[in-house]
């Protein structure tokens, strides 16, 4: 298989921060943490999570709920 060159760029990318971090996951995640802040700008927004309501089901409903 070929390699892709955007994939290699990728892994190349990669290890350079994992090099840069000592390969200690700690650092690593330290780091994209610190990344993650600094790109807050509209066009690099982050991912949030919804918090599900406590009483709120995991089961699957035939119909939607009621609003």
């Amino acid at each position: 298989m070929p390699e892709n060159k955007i994939i290699a760029e990728i892994h190349r990318h990669r290890e350079a921060v994992a090099r840069d971090c000592d390969y200690d996951a700690a650092k690593l995640m330290a780091h994209y943490r610190r990344r993650e802040t600094e790109r807050t700008d509209a066009e690099h927004p982050l991912v949030s999570f919804v918090h599900r309501d406590a009483n709120e089901s995991c089961i699957v409903r035939e119909e939607p709920p009621k609003a």
